[in-house]
This record gives C-alpha cells, structure tokens and sequence, in this order.
C-alpha cells in the first residue's frame, strides 16, 4: 500500500490514530484483566500482562507525542517557524524526553538492560554512524543511547514507511531527518537525499544510516548473497556467506555521506541479543529479557576512513565482518 501524502496524513490518519488509541486505553483495563487471567495459566512471569502493559503504555506515549506536536505546532506560529533554530531544538527535547520514558518503561516491564563495552567518553565534533539492523528496538535503542547518554542531535535515515505512524512522521519531519523508499530504479535520488542529510554537521549532531537497509534475518541473508550472485559480484557475495549474523552491507549511502561530511568521524555500532528477537512469537516466549544487550562503538576519524568507492566497499565489507565476529562472540542462540 503507497503512503498518501501529507495532507491526507495529517488531517485523516492522525486524528484517526488519536482516537483509536485514546479508544484503546479507554478498554486497557479489560485487556489488562485477560491478560491476568491468561498469564494463571501460562508459565512464565506474567508475560503477557507485561506484552499488554507496554502497549497500553506504547498508547499514552502516543497520545502524549501527537498532543505535544500540535502544541508544538501552535507555538511556533501555527507551523510558520518550525524550521527555526528554537522549534528544532524543542523537537530535539522532546523527542529525548519520549525516548526517555520509552526506555524506563522497556527496561521495568521486560527487564532490557544495556551494557556498552569499552564505552567511549562523550567527544564533540560531527559524526556518522554506521549500525547494523539488529531486530526490534534497535534503531530507537540506539538513537535513545544517544541522545540521553550522548547529548547527539541525530540526523536519521529511515523507511518511508515509518510515517503511517503519525507520531514519528510529524516528528521525523519536522527534524533534519529523511525517509527514503529503496527504489533500485532510482538509487540515485536516494544517494542525493543521503549526502545532503550529512552536509554541514555540527558539533553535537550525528548522522546515522543502517548499511544494511532491513532488519537482519538468515531469509534476508540468503537473498542478499543471491542478489549479488545474480549481478555478478562474485566476490562480495563470497564475503557475504561468511558473515552469519549481517547482512551484506550497501556502500553508496555510506559513501554518499563521507563525501557530504569529509570533516567527519566516523562510528561503526553493534548489538547482540536483538537479532535473536526476530519475530513477535520469539520476543513473547523470551519475556522478561534473562541477557544483558551488550553493545560496541568503534570511532574513527578522518584520516582512517577510504574516499573512493572501491575502497569504501572493501572497508565496509572489513568492518561488518568485524561487527559478525563479534555477535559470534556475543550471542546467546545459534542462528535460525
């Protein structure tokens, strides 16, 4: 289904998504009471009281941020400043805040706790970032590690069709974000929306792109490494099939970006544990989460980072082999 455009977003699908949810929460305590008397006969620990209390709490969140950016809207000139230094900044906040609550949240009802190896000291100075899809959360883990711990502004690429969420399709919007449709036809435009993303960084801001483009999952690997097969890249598929945890990772975005912020540092993120959450089924019967996610930020700066295409392929193809042995060493299942 193709997104509509703006205006059908804003007028239709988000009040339509404001009611539903204010709906939702209105029957939360009858949901609540069915999971309670599911869970007496389901083992485990309160599993799916825990599901049913974060989506509730998911709802309020929800409400809470549409609420919030026609506030937002409203103050900044009915829409007419928000662009402005100020209302990009309120954004940011808040966005910390929402990302804030969403973590506290996660880490009391399903136990997440992240551990950062080696963890770097917060450095100031532009940076993109280059993270693998590791499974559900890892983006807004990710970004939240940021932006709380890190004071980053992110500039975030995203699938386009994130926007049916009216929440993060107002709010992405309004920050110097971009969401893109991976269109084989047209990877040039996608390029072009990559590298103006990363022109003119400043200190505390962070570009962030997924190489990888999905979530990982051994069906997306398999395709993956057949693709390159099919367009004659030998070599890089044979490199593909020795990585087991990631998928091939695509060089024009990165390379669209380094040629954008040539002043840049660059950070290379892995997580662990996510990638074994690959489907709903998985992440209820794991509740509450009994491994700490680890996670590693390797951080370069200009003067180890390749400038041509050739070498940032096989610069890519080096560190995300580095990214599969280390999920090797951290993982707690064998890949399904």
């Amino acid at each position: 289904m193709g997104l509509p455009p703006k205006w059908v977003r804003r007028l239709l699908v988000a009040p339509l998504v404001l009611a539903l949810c204010l709906a939702l929460i209105a029957l939360s305590p009858v949901f609540l009471l069915v999971a309670f008397v599911a869970d007496l006969f389901v083992p485990g620990s309160w599993r799916t009281v825990r599901m049913v209390a974060f989506a509730v709490f998911y709802l309020v969140m929800e409400v809470v941020g549409l609420v919030a950016m026609f506030v937002l809207w409203i103050r900044f000139g009915f829409g007419t400043r928000l662009k402005t230094e100020r209302a990009v900044e309120a954004h940011y906040l808040f966005e910390t805040w929402w990302l804030y609550r969403m973590y506290r949240a996660v880490g009391k009802l399903f136990g997440l706790k992240i551990n950062i190896e080696e963890r770097p000291e917060p450095q100031p100075g532009p940076l993109l970032v280059f993270c693998r899809h590791a499974g559900p959360g890892n983006s807004l883990m990710l970004i939240g590690t940021m932006m709380i711990a890190y004071k980053r502004r992110p500039r975030i690429v995203m699938l386009a069709k994130l926007q049916w969420d009216p929440l993060f399709d107002t709010m992405g919007n309004r920050l110097p974000n971009r969401f893109i449709t991976h269109d084989k036809k047209d990877a040039s435009r996608y390029t072009k929306a990559i590298g103006e993303l990363a022109e003119g960084l400043r200190d505390h801001d962070a570009f962030v792109l997924f190489p990888e483009g999905r979530d990982f999952t051994q069906r997306l690997r398999v395709r993956a490494i057949d693709y390159l097969r099919e367009r004659g890249f030998d070599k890089s598929a044979e490199k593909a099939e020795q990585m087991l945890y990631v998928l091939p990772p695509r060089h024009r975005g990165p390379l669209a970006a380094i040629t954008a912020a040539p002043e840049a540092d660059v950070a290379f993120v892995a997580h662990s544990v996510l990638e074994e959450l690959g489907s709903f089924k998985e992440l209820w019967r794991r509740i509450p989460l009994q491994h700490t996610v680890d996670a590693q930020y390797w951080r370069l700066t200009p003067d180890q980072v390749p400038r041509t295409e050739e070498e940032v392929i096989e610069w890519l193809y080096q560190w995300w082999e580095r990214i599969d042995d280390w999920i090797a060493r951290h993982k707690v299942l064998e890949p399904v």
